[in-house]
């Protein structure tokens, strides 16, 4: 099946329609997305919450009193949780944040995303094939001309340095490799903008 897709041509400097070879999804399974966003984002987390054990903490080892004859509780270290400058029990630490989505499952949610983008007509192309340098200006000018003034996800592909240098200093503008696009990229943006060779990749198309 076939898309019409609006493409701003860079050599022209106007937008055309052209037609795409994408596999339009025929419905549309709020779970399923939303099961693979969670996964997205699950696997997007950083495990940076961390505390020190009392094994860890700095300090003297010594037994703090003798163990009987104070009349004070009996202690075995001054790094037990209850002391101050001491280790912390339960905390946070060397959890690893991972889930799992199968292919079948992260391709079709990617596909449904997509179908949905391309229904309230979100999705554009950029054919910047004879682009030499890079130019926000350009980048700035072409979104004026698809009329994206939200958050956007820009698609790049192999050999497309230029394009990527000019898209990811503008405002709002999540840039992302067509080998790593998810379907929290799409999602979590309002418009979606793949570069010419970005979309062949993806959708096989050789030219």
């Amino acid at each position: 099946m076939t898309v019409k897709l609006d493409t701003y041509i860079t050599k022209e400097n106007k937008v055309s329609k052209k037609q795409y070879p994408i596999d339009v999804s025929t419905e549309i399974n709020i779970g399923l997305m939303h099961q693979v966003v969670t996964s997205n984002r699950t696997n997007h987390r950083n495990n940076t919450a961390s505390v020190k054990t009392r094994a860890q903490v700095s300090g003297t080892g010594a037994k703090p009193w003798a163990q009987k004859g104070t009349g004070r509780a009996r202690q075995g270290s001054l790094r037990s949780p209850q002391f101050v400058g001491g280790g912390v029990a339960h905390g946070p630490g060397g959890r690893v944040y991972k889930d799992r989505t199968p292919k079948k499952m992260k391709r079709k949610s990617l596909n449904m995303a997509l179908t949905q983008r391309i229904k309230e007509n979100s999705v554009f192309v950029i054919d910047a094939t004879d682009m030499d340098k890079p130019s926000s200006k350009l980048a700035s000018s072409i979104l004026g001309e698809f009329k994206v003034d939200k958050s956007f996800t820009f698609v790049y592909g192999d050999n497309d340095d230029v394009l990527l240098k000019s898209f990811r200093n503008l405002d709002k503008s999540n840039i992302v490799s067509y080998l790593k696009l998810a379907t929290f990229d799409v999602v979590s943006t309002d418009f979606t903008i793949f570069s010419q060779s970005a979309i062949n990749l993806i959708t096989g198309d050789k030219e």
